[in-house]
């Protein structure tokens, strides 16, 4: 299994870039913090990588931050979907294989 990795990479130019794999795994931490007067957050805490998803605002939620948190959830979403197919398809060939409960 490949772990959950993070980078810091500064460019020729004096750029910065941060790059995250989540690896999504048993001790994965996901949670959504909800206020009566804030935006919620978002984070995913894996290994060495910490992400906070919010909006820009402090406490004000605008109709570009929903869309964008609609956005969010509809890729999370055909994330899940794809992974559903996935796996029924990885079942499906370890049935036809016959292979299913056997030792190698």
């Amino acid at each position: 299994m490949t772990a959950t990795t993070a980078s810091v990479r500064f460019g020729a130019d004096g750029a910065t870039t941060v790059q995250s794999y989540v690896r999504l795994t048993a001790s994965t931490y996901i949670h959504c913090c909800t206020y009566e007067d804030a935006a919620p957050i978002l984070t995913i805490q894996d290994g060495a990588a910490d992400i906070t998803i919010t909006n820009p605002g402090r406490g004000e939620v605008t109709e570009e931050d929903v869309r964008f948190g609609r956005a969010l959830a509809e890729a999370v979403n055909r994330y899940a979907a794809e992974l559903e197919k996935h796996a029924a398809a990885n079942h499906a060939e370890t049935a036809d294989d016959g292979s299913a409960g056997q030792a190698a």
